[in-house]
């Protein structure tokens, strides 16, 4: 019974990246600054996260570690460069490249960590490379660059996180979904909040002619936008707190890599969320062209080909 309900959470988990997806492209067509939006959403949900699960006794400890500032770190900018992403390109497009993630975790896992990968996973690694490579090449060349660097960051960072998250040694300590829920709320909201103190200091700086005009610090009136603080800690808060909560229930349930190989159908799901977004005229984007639907089903059928590989390899061994 456990074992069904964690996949079904690891479904609602897709299905919440891929909602959330569509309020980064209704984030940009409101002309939400990304700085000023993410960190409006990352505090909204690190409060909804601790007042789920509370700090706990070990709050300060969980806050002072390094890794700690990593993963929140990284958690955040994650979701700023994934929504300059969708700047430049729809969701199911955008969901796409970030896809590259995997080939960069399996290369680093081999590189730094010994983690010599499956033939079968190595070639479906090649496979996503060629594919997100034909992506970028259907991209219009004015934001065929900005859209593959933030995405690519997107997904590296994607990659520090997970291994950071690996190694801190208070995450390995959490077994239960309360516990996870808690030190991720923790982490994150510590950095939101220092993130947000930065975010002032340089704001003032330009405003005081200290230093000169910066395209990626948001000023006071962006920060002070009222749809964007709304959109930004209401709807991104309260699907960021789900999607956390699923994901933590359902690794706990069902185990990392399962989730990671339910992952897989991230892009169907921006995809879906896309389309519902355009039929209710909150974005207005194009329909996927059939070449990238195309790659969009290589992608996926190459990640589950990874997944399947490195179930099979752990069997054998």
């Amino acid at each position: 019974m456990s074992l069904n309900r964690g996949w079904f959470e690891s479904m609602g988990s897709v299905v919440a990246i891929g909602a959330l997806s569509l309020l980064y492209a209704i984030g940009h067509r409101q002309g939400a600054h990304p700085i000023a939006f993410i960190l409006y959403a990352m505090l909204a949900s690190s409060l909804g996260m601790v007042t789920l699960a509370g700090l706990g006794p070990n709050a300060a400890a969980i806050a002072r570690h390094p890794l700690s500032w990593v993963v929140g770190g990284s958690i955040i900018l994650i979701e700023v460069f994934y929504y300059v992403t969708l700047m430049y390109v729809p969701p199911a497009q955008g969901s796409l490249i970030v896809r590259i993630g995997v080939p960069i975790a399996m290369l680093a896992g081999w590189l730094f960590f010994r983690r010599k990968p499956p033939a079968l996973a190595c070639a479906g690694a090649v496979v996503i490379v060629a594919a997100i490579a034909f992506v970028i090449l259907l991209t219009p060349p004015a934001a065929r660059w900005p859209m593959s660097i933030a995405g690519v960051l997107a997904a590296t960072l994607l990659v520090v996180r997970g291994f950071a998250s690996e190694f801190h040694p208070w995450n390995r300590a959490a077994k239960t979904v309360r516990e996870k829920l808690s030190l991720t709320g923790i982490v994150v909201l510590i950095t939101s909040v220092i993130g947000l103190a930065g975010v002032a200091v340089l704001a003032a700086a330009i405003s005081a002619g200290v230093l000169p005009p910066l395209s990626f610090v948001p000023n006071a009136s962006a920060m002070l936008d009222v749809p964007t603080i709304l959109l930004g800690s209401l709807a991104g808060g309260a699907v960021l707190t789900v999607m956390a909560y699923l994901s933590f229930s359902s690794v706990v349930k069902i185990g990392t890599q399962n989730i990671t190989g339910m992952l897989a159908f991230t892009p169907l799901s921006s995809w879906a969320f896309q389309e519902l977004g355009v039929a209710l005229g909150l974005i207005d984007v194009a329909r996927p062209e059939p070449s990238l639907l195309a790659a969009m089903t290589v992608i996926v059928v190459a990640v589950l080909l990874i997944f399947w590989s490195g179930r099979r390899a752990r069997r054998a061994g």
